[in-house]
């Protein structure tokens, strides 16, 4: 077989289990990766190189630099930007939008995010508005503002990087705001406008004490010896219990969850696998002599507050189950109980496998306000709770940060220096006033970087197997009589499909050598093939697993999958009808 054959049925293997969403981007990805280096299309001396790729190493230092400025006490400061009774719906909105923007510009998207996220629901709930409204959103602007610079998204620095492998220079940071500043501004509008329009809205459950709608966790409850339910069917339990609460099944002698019917009756010593909206466990657990099961309780209740946080993109949790929560919580926080948009529940709550978006309710020891914080982001989770979880901001680090970060824009907007290297000191500078710690490791998010890694070398072979010239010569046949702008415009289609199914990075990766291929063959500039690619690649609105950010915010907004194309399909359209022209005007 020839390298090529091998390399495109990789490929489609490596699409398929990427749109198969079973198993994590980065193990499918070093899967690819070992599979080519085995069979010989990749060199052994080079399946490693992507880890030196200078695109890999400047995503880490986003992702350092991101988490840097939120310790600095951004948050708090975009907080008194956007939190007061002073605004309407109409201008919280607004101003929500743009800010989301203009930070994740200049950090990751899921770190601008993260910052906004429980902002916003906290004054969703402060002020009784509807957070669906504002959520969906929220993640399309951060989605929207890593279009702006060469660092505001993975796409945009391996479009940079790719160009500067090809040609005598990457793209300048600001360059792709020529296209880029002008499709987020009409974006926005359109979002402030139809935005709140196109969302279908869900009944929130009115309850001052939980900030977003959570009906279903899966609880686990032990019958205690004195429980009236003992004896009773499960159908008399669910009677009594009220409409909230599903009774999943069982826990059977193997530990393994149970169908049950609804004749079966109650014994002593049961675990029950329940769903129930977490405000209401509490009184089911006292009138009905029910304990939660020791292995997952470990502390009285009169020692215990609670929190919900969500499992965030790149938490150490995703993957994992129970023990391994265990082991990194040290008995300080207790699982309680879990969400999971969705789901169909058949195992128990210590089998289940933990996702990014799950919602955690947790038990907290009586811990001061730094010490949970610490533990939330040491399990990789986001608070839903910001009034809980917030630190006191020092003005002086928060200064010294942006100061910091601005100076090494300016090293890169002025090419003194590389990306990488100005972020390096920009990282260095942020130890050097304790914004990062010895713990900043934690902060990068490993599966994006290992699977860039791995792409790398396969992006790499497109072109030293030659597939490329293939691909681009065959497209050019079909194409040779179309004028630029509609074969940009098909790019722009498959780019975008593309990203809405599997990772955005993974799509520029094996795009950017494509479009660039078809350019070179045509004779035409490649800056508008790759910049094409650039845009597409950060249009992930159709579905929530398309971009993290979607995945993240669809349990608090209670969206469904179908919700996403409602809202993304007329901002996609936008997009394509504004892109192409701004591109061929701007770098033709």
């Amino acid at each position: 077989m020839s390298d090529q054959f091998i390399l495109t049925a990789t490929l489609v293997i490596l699409l398929g289990f990427f749109i198969w969403g079973k198993f994590r981007y980065d193990a499918i990805s070093m899967g690819a990766l070992v599979v080519l280096v085995i069979l010989g299309v990749i060199p052994s001396a080079d399946a490693f190189l992507g880890f030196a790729h200078p695109a890999v190493i400047t995503v880490a230092l986003v992702l350092i630099i991101s988490q840097g400025l939120k310790n600095s006490g951004l948050t708090g400061l975009v907080g008194k930007l956007i939190g007061g009774e002073k605004f309407t719906e109409l201008q919280f909105l607004i101003s929500l939008l743009f800010i989301a923007a203009f930070l994740s510009s200049f950090i990751n998207n899921i770190g601008a995010l993260a910052i906004l996220l429980p902002i916003t629901i906290n004054i969703c709930n402060r002020m009784e508005w509807h957070s669906s409204k504002f959520l969906m959103p929220l993640s399309f602007a951060c989605i929207l503002g890593g279009m702006n610079t060469a660092i505001g998204t993975p796409p945009n620095i391996i479009i940079s990087e790719y160009k500067a492998s090809i040609s005598s220079s990457g793209f300048n940071f600001f360059d792709f705001s020529y296209v880029g500043l002008f499709i987020t501004i009409l974006s926005l509008i359109f979002l402030c406008i139809l935005g709140t329009k196109l969302i279908k809205l869900r009944d929130l459950k009115d309850n001052g004490s939980t900030l977003i709608n959570l009906k279903g966790y899966l609880f686990e409850v032990c019958i205690g010896d004195s429980s009236e339910l003992i004896g009773k069917t499960l159908s008399g339990f669910k009677k009594l219990a009220g409409e909230d609460i599903e009774i999943i099944g069982i826990v059977n002698e193997r530990g393994a969850v149970s169908k049950v019917k609804n004749n079966t009756r109650i014994r002593s010593g049961q675990i029950l696998v329940i769903k129930s909206p977490p405000d209401d466990i509490g009184v089911l657990l006292d009138r009905f002599n029910l304990t939660i099961p020791k292995e997952l309780h470990s502390f009285d209740d009169d020692d215990l507050e609670e929190i919900e946080a969500m499992i965030a993109p790149g938490s150490r949790l995703i993957g994992r189950k129970y023990n391994f929560f265990l082991k990194l919580a040290y008995e300080e926080l207790n699982l309680l109980g879990l969400w999971r948009k969705g789901a169909k529940y058949r195992t128990r709550l210590t089998r289940e496998t933990f996702k990014s978006g799950d919602v955690l309710l947790l038990g907290i020891r009586d811990l001061d306000e730094e010490d949970v914080t610490n533990k939330i982001k040491h399990l990789g989770l986001m608070p839903l709770r910001q009034r809980e979880l917030q630190t006191i901001p020092s003005r002086s680090r928060l200064l010294k940060g942006l100061i910091f970060f601005t100076v090494a824009i300016c090293l890169v907007a002025f090419n003194a220096l590389s990306t990488a290297s100005a972020f390096l000191l920009c990282v260095l500078g942020f130890a050097r006033i304790k914004i990062i710690d010895s713990n900043f490791y934690r902060d990068i998010d490993w599966p994006i970087v290992i699977m860039l890694a791995a792409m790398i070398p396969v992006g790499t072979a497109l072109q030293t197997t030659g597939l490329t010239d293939v691909i681009s010569s065959s497209i050019s046949i079909f194409a040779g009589d179309l004028s630029q702008f509609w074969i940009l415009f098909t790019i722009l289609i498959v780019t975008m499909a593309t990203t809405d199914i599997i990772n955005n990075a993974a799509t520029a990766v094996i795009m950017a050598p494509i479009s660039a291929g078809i350019a070179l063959e045509l004779g035409y500039p490649v800056e508008p093939f790759l910049m094409v690619v650039a845009v597409g690649a950060s249009c992930a609105f159709l579905t929530p697993i398309g971009h993290q950010c979607n995945t993240v915010v669809m349990g608090p907004g209670n969206y469904k999958f179908t919700d996403y194309w409602r809202l993304g399909l007329p901002l996609d359209l936008l997009i394509i009808t504004v892109s192409i022209p701004m591109i061929l005007f701007v770098w033709t």
